[in-house]
């Protein structure tokens, strides 16, 4: 069956640098890997400080990797670019491993909320301060959104593809237009949690955008 795709894999650092196959689980990673996601998120803080002092497009890799006392070429290899410096995160890779082993199984939308189940409550609670900054910046940075709206889109064409592998059933549009109404729904859960200051949990938001979505499909 084909691979779900993370939705910031899609840049440079995931494709290139991609995470240990050892460590591609919603299990434990290893020592190696926790380093590496350590360092990781810890450019992502200093770069969150340096964006809410002087804006995001005032800031350079050069000065992150300055602040962060790390290599620009580090900061390059790990995201690729500035953008994803805030869209990605190690969640991504967790949730769609579990996603695309829930596809043997589920409907697409059960999928998905498996996947919520087995990792969202996780990531959020490791460091939810640090979740929803990058949420703010990911939806209010009008220089973050073509980047975003790139991503997203080639998110739900690669969810169309794992659903195609699982299903034979399904045709390209079918498999597209269920992807799209997935992906866009856990986008508008998003930007709903955001505008609601944050108000309750970002998987209760997700899973009541599926709801919609599986009463509609």
């Amino acid at each position: 069956m084909s691979k779900l795709v993370p939705v910031t894999s899609i840049s440079k650092s995931l494709a290139d640098q991609p995470l240990d196959s050892n460590d591609m689980t919603t299990t434990r990673p290893g020592l190696r890997e926790r380093k590496k996601l350590a360092a990781m998120r810890r450019i992502q803080e200093v770069a969150l400080d340096l964006f809410d002092e002087r804006g995001f497009s005032d800031v350079t890799i050069e000065e992150i990797a300055d602040s962060a006392d790390v290599s620009p070429s580090s900061i390059y290899r790990y995201f690729g670019t500035k953008e994803q410096v805030i869209l990605w995160d190690d969640f991504d890779v967790q949730f769609f491993n579990a996603a695309d082993a829930a596809l043997a199984s589920k409907s697409p939308v059960q999928a998905m909320r498996t996947a919520l189940a087995e990792t969202m409550t996780q990531f959020y609670e490791r460091d939810e301060a640090l979740a929803r900054r990058k949420t703010r910046y990911a939806l209010e940075e009008p220089a973050l959104r073509p980047a975003l709206m790139e991503t997203t889109d080639e998110f739900a064409h690669r969810v169309a593809e794992g659903l195609r592998s699982s299903d034979a059933q399904l045709d390209e549009l079918e498999a597209e237009v269920t992807a799209a109404a997935m992906v866009w729904a856990m986008m508008a859960a998003s930007r709903h949690w955001l505008r609601s200051g944050f108000e309750g949990s970002i998987r209760e938001e997700l899973e009541r955008a599926l709801d919609i979505v599986e009463r509609g499909l």
